[in-house]
């Protein structure tokens, strides 16, 4: 088996961070679960325990996260201007 070849190659291509979005605080966290699909929201955590899963800050629809971050209007700050997908939303 190769020595870590993988974690060679990236060491020594890697020359800098492009991303300026994880920096520990709870935005970076929340975007981290967002971006991975385990964003605790309420739906997701209806799934696993009686709970209700309508949006706690409208009390329109479901809180998934497509919802959350694309819909509800009780949410702040509002989308970039042209963003409309949840990809784009995440930073993809």
């Amino acid at each position: 088996m190769q020595e870590k070849s993988v974690l060679t190659m990236y060491r020594t291509q890697k020359q800098d961070i492009k991303e300026n979005v994880f920096d520990n605080s709870l935005g970076s966290f929340l975007l981290f679960e967002a971006r991975t699909g385990v964003l605790r929201t309420r739906k997701y955590r209806a799934t696993f325990q009686e709970t209700d899963a309508l949006c706690a800050a409208c009390h329109i629809e479901s809180a998934t996260l497509e919802y959350l971050v694309l819909k509800c209007t009780g949410l702040c700050p509002a989308l970039p201007e042209g963003v409309t997908d949840l990809a784009g939303a995440l930073g993809f």
